[in-house]
Formats: C-alpha cells, sequence, structure tokens
C-alpha cells in the first residue's frame, strides 16, 4: 500500500508534476464578475472556481484586509504546542520533530484554508539526511477537483490523479469540505467597493487637485486669446500672468471637507465591514476608535474566541490527518504512535515574575533548581549566599547579652 509508493523524493509522474506552470495575470474586478464567479464557484456539476480565485488574488492586495487575515493566521503560528500520550504528559523530543519550517508552512495553509476555501497539500519530499520532511507543496486550487477527488492537468480538465484514494491518500491531505469557498466570498464586495472608491478618489485628485482656472477678457483679438490660453496652460509651473485692463482670472472651489469625506467614509466603513468578518469586531484595528476598557475587551474576547476556533480546528486536522501519513511516510515519525498533538496553553512568566516568585518560595522555605532560573532569566546563579556573623571580644559579647536582657528603659540608663 503507501509504504511501498514512491515517496520522499522527486519523482516526474507525481500529480504536482503535471500541472502545467502558467504565469498570473491580474484583471479589474466588478461585482457582476463576483455574482457570476460565485455561480460558477457553486454549480452542482463541473464546477469551475478559477474565476473566483482569480478575484480573490485581486482582493487580497488590499493591504487591510490582508492584514486581518495575517492577525488571524500569524497567532496560530506564534502558538505554543506539545505532543503527548494518551495520559497528558508531554515530550520534548517529539516537538523537535514539528519545529521545522514545513510544519509552519502546514499551519499557514490551514488557516489561510478558511479564507480561500478547499485547499489541498502535498507531503512529498523529504530531508535525504535526517528523512523528516522537507516541506509542504500547496496544490493550486484551481487544479483541483475537490468532490472528485482529482488533480487535474488543466483548469478544467475532468480526469487526473486521485488523492482521496490509495496509493496517494497518505500524500495528500484536503483541508476543508468540498464545497468551502472561503470567508473571502463573503468580503469581496466590500473589498471591491473600496477599491472603486479609492480609484475614483485618485480621479478626483488628478482633475480637481488643481482646480480649474478660467480667465475673462473684453478683447476680440484672436491673438490675445491666444497669449491668455498659452498664458493659462503654462500657470501650473509660473504662477503668475500678466493681464491687461478687465481680464481677470477666476479658479474654482472644487476642493471642501465634504468631498474628502464622500471618499474617506467610505474607504473607512468598507475596512470596518471587513474587519468585522474577519475578526468579529473592528475595536481593536481602529486607531482612532473611542471606547471604554470594558468595550474595547469585549471586543478582543471576541477576537479571541476565533482564535480558540481556529486552535481547536487546527489541532483536529493534525490528529485526524496529519500524525498517520507522517507515520507511513518516514520511519522518523514511528515515534508519534500512541500521541497526540495539543496546544500548550501554559503562560510563560516574564523574568521579574519569576524572580519574584522565586523569592515567595524560597522565604516559604522551599528550594528552586538554581539551573532553571539561570535558565530561565539568564542571571547566572554561583550559590546561595551565606550571612556572614563577626566574632565579638568575650567582654563585648557579654555586655550585648546583658543589654538585650534589659528594657529600653534599663538599656538607657546603663549606657548613661
Amino acid at each position: 500500500m503507501a509504504q511501498g509508493a514512491k515517496v520522499g523524493r522527486t519523482y516526474d509522474n507525481r500529480p504536482s508534476n503535471i500541472i502545467l506552470p502558467k504565469s498570473k495575470t491580474l484583471s479589474v474586478q466588478t461585482i457582476k464578475k463576483w455574482k457570476d464567479a460565485l455561480t460558477l464557484a457553486q454549480l452542482p456539476e463541473n464546477a469551475n472556481r478559477k474565476p473566483l480565485l482569480e478575484l480573490y488574488d485581486s482582493i487580497l492586495l488590499d493591504s487591510h484586509l490582508a492584514s486581518v487575515i495575517e492577525t488571524r493566521v500569524l497567532k496560530i503560528k506564534q502558538s505554543k504546542f506539545k505532543i503527548v500520550d494518551a495520559s497528558g504528559k508531554s515530550n520534548p523530543e517529539l516537538n523537535k520533530l514539528f519545529e521545522q519550517p514545513w510544519f509552519n508552512s502546514f499551519i499557514f495553509h490551514a488557516v489561510n484554508s478558511k479564507f480561500k476555501g478547499t485547499t489541498v497539500v502535498e507531503l512529498w519530499d523529504l530531508n535525504p539526511e535526517t528523512m523528516g520532511l522537507a516541506n509542504v507543496n500547496l496544490i493550486e486550487p484551481e487544479n483541483v477537483i475537490p468532490d472528485k477527488g482529482l488533480i487535474v492537468k488543466e483548469n478544467g480538465d475532468q480526469t487526473g490523479y486521485s488523492y482521496k484514494e490509495d496509493p496517494l491518500k497518505p500524500y495528500y491531505i484536503q483541508i476543508g469540505k468540498n464545497k468551502d469557498l472561503g470567508i473571502l466570498k463573503d468580503v469581496a464586495p466590500d473589498a471591491l467597493t473600496k477599491k472603486f472608491a479609492k480609484a475614483s478618489w485618485s480621479e478626483f485628485v488628478e482633475k480637481y487637485g488643481i482646480p480649474p482656472r478660467w480667465v475673462t477678457t473684453d478683447s476680440y483679438s484672436e491673438s490675445r486669446e491666444n497669449e491668455l490660453a498659452d498664458m493659462m496652460a503654462n500657470m501650473v509651473s509660473n504662477h503668475w500672468a500678466v493681464l491687461k485692463g478687465n481680464e481677470k482670472i477666476e479658479v474654482m472651489n472644487a476642493t471642501g471637507k465634504d468631498s474628502y469625506e464622500i471618499f474617506d467614509k467610505l474607504i473607512d466603513r468598507m475596512n470596518s465591514e471587513m474587519t468585522k468578518r474577519v475578526l468579529g469586531q473592528d475595536g481593536t484595528t481602529d486607531a482612532g476608535a473611542n471606547g471604554t476598557y470594558g468595550s474595547l475587551k469585549v471586543m478582543q474576547d471576541v477576537s479571541d474566541d476565533r482564535h480558540d476556533a481556529d486552535k481547536t480546528d487546527v489541532k483536529d486536522l493534525i490528529n485526524s490527518d496529519l500524525f498517520w501519513r507522517l507515520q507511513l511516510i518516514s520511519p522518523v515519525y514511528t515515534a508519534l504512535k500512541g500521541y497526540t498533538f495539543d496546544w500548550d496553553d501554559s503562560k510563560e512568566m516574564t523574568a521579574d515574575e519569576l524572580v519574584d516568585k522565586v523569592c515567595k518560595l524560597s522565604t516559604a522555605g522551599f528550594e528552586v533548581d538554581t539551573k532553571f532560573i539561570t535558565d530561565k532569566t539568564g542571571i547566572p546563579i554561583i550559590g546561595l549566599k551565606q550571612e556572614q556573623t563577626t566574632k565579638l571580644d568575650p567582654i563585648e559579647a557579654t555586655q550585648k547579652k546583658k543589654s538585650q536582657n534589659l528594657t529600653p528603659v534599663a538599656f538607657y540608663k546603663t549606657k548613661l
């Protein structure tokens, strides 16, 4: 079955190699194109996602949308994890198998599928030295037919490699259900509206950034009219003119607060709508947002809910689809048998917090591992400081002992 397949090296006949390389071009996208692309992608038979994926590539050029998406993706990539046995005990040595670039790529594709829809990744190349997985390859979504479980040579083909059946099944993971089109299908109208607003604003600035101006004259001389026309044409760089008689230059007042707000407010609203769809709220992403600490805390909790849901989905994906495949494609991962993946939610204390805890434990009579403290704080500890005692002269010692037995008043009189 799987273990006999040619996996771990690059073979010319592997499914990802049949996909023809092609250049991507960005075309002008409109609301109508979004509707048509959505219709094509949702056809019950022979659905075509390519137009919708092209639209996704276009709207992801929006810096705001890309940023809020990265907020969800990066938060998962930066989360701590652990590999645990049936009793819940972690094995730090197994963590090293996943502290690799390929695992970061896998996490990225797993979370990104929530936005782009059904995603298929390839687990094929092994590092010849360690025999561990070298990378995770993304299969171009337009070359995948999820309903049939096929990887095809070109978009539109109906025959190809079946990645849901043996012998290829262990080396391909489908992330998401067959019909998933991702969150981007919902935010696309807002992103396109914002793009149109920015284009219109740029056109407005081009036309009215330098206000329209004209000159009036009572001269009927054609030569004078030509002189005035040349004067107005050169006035952008010269900023002066020579006028005669009743000639007068007037400037149109086309820029004002209302003109500015027409575009800026619309862009702000579209940003807010996109952020709400991705993060559930927009209070933590808008620098100008007003609110009490309590209201902002509630908004942050809404974002955290999505973060927790993402972590749950990724954990389930790793345990149900990744672990058993890894154990088949390389003997390095056979150590994972009986273990599962989980997120490490333990709080990491700061150096100051750790020192404070150590002081309290020491005062309470507990002994603390100095090596642990050094590793966590970076402060080299060479041992415990011994309390120094000064030897007293026998006469001084006797006087000191007597003074300790006297009341404060008696001691004062004795000293006098």
